[in-house]
């Protein structure tokens, strides 16, 4: 019993490890996700907002649809030795001279103030906007970020026309062919932003029914999501299986004590068990020689049947003990069928006396590998509860397969109370399992589940239990019986008027 608490407490543990795990691991991981997202789409706003790029103060020009890519690379102006081809303009074009201090300022916007350098200065962006960007993003965010776009024109002659500019990997035809993928989910699935492959896309329609689809290339910021999810699930797995070792090492420590003390309590039952068995023979003998003496009176008579309780009380108490005590099964395959029979056929004459039906509905042919011994006794004791407490409900009667008839058939057909009283024992097999029923009728209980009666020293009607004998240890031993052939035993009660124990084996 206390191993397997003791293993009850470590898979309690475990478990609640594991689920404060998965929450820090999910949580850490979904935020992780959602502030990649959200990065992603903040800038995919800002690239959205000024027309497929940075603003004109960072990159310095307006988006070229048209394909000119020179503003970042152009292999033109290189052979295949990576020196200058012939360049259109000759020694003495450039001065490098520093320019006025007043004309400082033309550098920052690429394009001289006053405009003689043949380039507009770009606009320059209010104090608001520059405060806003730089919360959101560094000096070195148009340089870091890998994007291209593409505008979709349906009235144009060319409906689709590419700026790649800013990214090496995409050619314009690939990056109309991911335009259309996204365009396909924006039409059937209403889809703004989404992902195609590695790149987060952002929709964004024009007044004269035309798209402006950006792309982001997200192939780095998934790449550290990938990371952190792997190694948080490693470190996560390593995690549990330290905590399991300590909470397996340490509950051995914890639950020495109070196995120690169960272990001796064990002991106690067994020797005092041992040390009751001496007077009650005794007593029992000294019964027999006054009755020899003198004939049987009701004196001598409820001596003998306290004497033969206290034994049975007695050899309870020791085989529930004993099997706490994890004491190895006889296990060997034999016939099931016959042995819930025999039993069962046993109790018939118990059954008759106290004015009950005992009706048997058992499969042939059943076999089971386990202790005979055991499944023999916890019928045994199965139906020596039902012999003890099966009941006759007013105006209830079954037929001869345990089920309910109408009040008026028993009405009608006058039958006495002990004609209303049932038992029934079932032996199914379905599947792999062995479905064991052992049910009677009862004068009236809560429906529902009735589980508490394997409770060592159970007694829900004291006054009833007094007069029929009961121990409260039947019942737990049962249960024990078959937790030791790894089964499940329930008991409960569907109409208030009858409980079935099953049994699966």
């Amino acid at each position: 019993m206390i191993q397997k608490l003791r293993r009850k407490f470590i898979w309690v543990t475990m478990l609640s490890t594991f689920a404060v795990l998965f929450v820090i691991i999910g949580t850490l991981n979904v935020a992780n996700y959602i502030s990649m997202k959200r990065s992603s789409d903040k800038l995919l706003d800002l690239i959205a907002d000024n027309n497929g790029t940075f603003p004109e103060f960072f990159m310095g020009r307006p988006v070229d649809f048209e394909g000119d890519d020179e503003d970042v690379f152009n292999p033109d102006f290189f052979d295949e030795s990576g020196m200058d081809r012939d360049l259109p303009f000759e020694e003495g074009d450039f001065n490098f001279e520093k320019p006025d201090r007043e004309e400082d300022e033309w550098m920052e916007g690429f394009g001289r103030p006053d405009g003689k350098d043949g380039m507009k200065p770009p606009e320059l962006p209010s104090e608001k906007d520059l405060k806003e960007y730089r919360k959101n993003f560094s000096n070195e965010t148009p340089y870091e970020t890998r994007f291209f776009s593409v505008r979709y024109e349906p009235l144009e002659e060319i409906s689709y026309t590419a700026y790649t500019g800013r990214i090496v990997s995409v050619s314009e035809d690939e990056a109309i062919g991911f335009a259309e993928t996204a365009l396909y989910k924006f039409q059937h699935f209403a889809f703004f932003r989404g992902y195609v492959g590695n790149y987060r896309y952002k929709i964004t329609p024009d007044e004269d029914g035309g798209r402006l689809v950006v792309f982001l290339d997200t192939t780095k910021e998934k790449k550290n999501f990938e990371n952190v999810l792997k190694y948080s699930l490693i470190l996560s797995a390593v995690g549990l299986f330290a905590v399991f070792i300590l909470v397996w090492y340490f509950s051995k420590k914890v639950f020495k004590p109070v196995e120690e003390s169960d272990r001796k309590q064990k002991q106690f039952i067994t020797d005092a068990s041992h040390e009751l068995k001496t007077p009650l023979t005794i007593i029992s003998a000294n019964v027999e020689v006054m009755e020899m003496e003198s004939e049987e009176n009701e004196w001598s008579k409820s001596i003998k049947n306290q004497v033969n309780r206290m034994n049975g009380l007695v050899e309870q108490m020791v085989t529930l003990s004993r099997l706490d005590e994890s004491t190895e099964l006889v296990m060997q395959e034999f016939a099931l069928s016959d042995a819930i029979s025999e039993t069962a056929e046993a109790y018939i004459p118990v059954a008759e006396r106290n004015g009950q039906e005992l009706i048997l509905d058992i499969e042939e042919g059943i076999r089971f590998t386990g202790d005979e011994g055991k499944i023999r006794q916890m019928m045994g004791l199965l139906l020596d509860n039902a012999t003890k407490y099966a009941t006759c409900p007013d105006g209830y009667e079954t037929d001869n397969t345990g089920n309910k008839k109408e009040d008026s058939d028993a009405n009608a057909e006058g039958s006495s109370a002990e004609s209303k009283c049932r038992i029934k024992v079932t032996l199914k097999k379905h599947g792999k399992k062995n479905f064991i029923t052992v049910w009677n009728t009862v004068s009236s209980t809560e429906p529902g589940n009735k589980d508490q009666l394997f409770e060592r020293f159970y007694r829900p009607d004291e006054s009833r239990n007094s007069k029929k004998g009961g121990s409260g240890i039947g019942l737990a031993i049962v249960k024990s019986v078959v937790e030791a052939h790894k089964g499940k035993v329930t008991a409960y009660s569907e109409d208030g008027k009858s409980i079935a124990f099953d049994v699966i084996l």
